[in-house]
């Protein structure tokens, strides 16, 4: 086994804590890789390479000048699956540093024995996310019975049926490390929730955690999902959105899942306070994914047209308020706290400029559209 720089700092920094000494790591060609005298990182360490060459279990080093690169105190031989792969030492008189002799040697080898699984554990999740990357996002020609032989060797048997759920969230925190850090705490506890579903499993794909669970019906995909904004929302300041796919195809069509979940989100994404949708529920969504950017903002620009960018914004927002409140001006009003006859005046602007009326149903699905493909163009409005 190759200790790595990162795993033997780490042992380094662990041990040097508890005992309160100077500790070296040293890999099997004898280079200090680690140590609590940064200097000496990377310099040579002629008492480790003869622990490891003669295959020596202890050396003590009682001056200086006695071994190259070397000082004063004792070091171990760190074993690991019946191999020397390292040494440690700990600098001193060796009267004083020998009590921690057999005490350091099995502490480093517990330390390094639980980053060897750490790093198998990150390896096997490697694969499964690899493994689930293929099925849900690549060519469905692919999905042949070696492949899913391949999955039942890392216990996934892909051929179970399964509902997909596509998960986001919506923070207004603005700094980008604290804002990750709460989006990775809310879906560890998405992946615990899981984790009570057997034969559940979930792919990070960017900003979406793309949830497959047990096939199940819509009554009961929508009370987990509930579960999961409940306890995140609990505990962490952010909306919780969430795509249900419609029925289970068949896991060589899990792709069309995926996409279908995918597009309920974007459109509970454009909603937030409704926070879970279902494919079956979205209509007009389930094309507006398909066109393009530059078509989308066109089409804003023509239904807009000569106003500004800032008054576009302003009027989307309030148009989504109105639709949302079902044209109601009372209650889209007091959302806004503004008087109902100030949106009244916004609303009589709004077809002023535009020709449309959005109090009409006939000109309605005009400005919905308009709301729902802002929603997806906002960034290049500006170009």
């Amino acid at each position: 086994m190759h200790i790595s720089k990162r795993n033997a700092t780490y042992i380094v920094q662990e041990i040097s804590k508890i005992i309160g000494e100077k500790i070296n790591m040293m890999n099997a060609d004898g280079i200090i890789i680690a140590s609590s005298d940064e200097k000496r990182i990377g310099t040579f360490h002629a008492a480790a390479k003869e622990l490891v060459d003669k295959k020596l279990q202890e050396v003590i080093v009682k001056s200086d000048r006695e071994y190259e690169g070397a000082r004063p105190g004792i070091n171990l031989a760190i074993n690991f699956q019946d191999e020397i792969v390292g040494v440690i030492g700990v600098t001193g008189p060796y009267e004083g540093v020998a009590k921690y002799g057999q005490i350091i040697k099995k502490m480093t080898e517990i330390l390094l024995l639980d980053q060897y699984y750490k790093e198998q554990k990150d390896i096997d999740k490697r694969i499964k996310e690899r493994y689930l990357d293929e099925w849900m996002y690549g060519d469905s020609k692919n999905i042949t019975p070696a492949f899913v032989q391949q999955g039942k060797a890392i216990q996934l048997d892909i051929t179970l049926p399964r509902r997909i759920m596509a998960i986001s969230f919506l923070t207004e925190e603005e700094q980008n490390d604290i804002r990750q850090r709460i989006i990775d705490a809310a879906e560890k506890i998405i992946i615990n929730i899981l984790k009570e579903h057997k034969n559940s499993c979930s792919l990070k794909n960017g900003m979406e955690l793309i949830c497959a669970v047990p096939d199940c019906p819509d009554s009961d995909m929508i009370r987990l999902a509930e579960h999961m904004k409940k306890e995140v929302e609990a505990k962490y300041p952010l909306k919780f959105c969430c795509g249900i796919d419609a029925s289970w195809e068949g896991y060589t069509l899990i792709h069309n899942s995926v996409i279908k979940a995918v597009k309920a989100l974007k459109t509970s994404l454009r909603s937030p306070q409704k926070g879970i949708r279902l494919y079956t529920s979205i209509s007009m969504e389930i094309f507006q994914s398909e066109l393009p950017a530059v078509i989308k903002r066109e089409y804003i620009l023509r239904i807009f047209k000569d106003s500004s960018l800032e008054e576009i914004d302003q009027w989307i927002g309030l148009l989504n308020i109105f639709y949302e409140e079902e044209g109601s001006v009372a209650a889209a009003a007091n959302r806004m706290f503004i008087h109902k006859n100030t949106l009244q005046y916004k609303l009589n602007k709004i077809k002023e400029r535009t020709g449309y009326d959005p109090r009409s149903i006939r000109y309605s699905s005009l400005f919905y559209n308009a709301i729902h493909f802002y929603q997806d163009v906002r960034d290049i409005m500006i170009l």
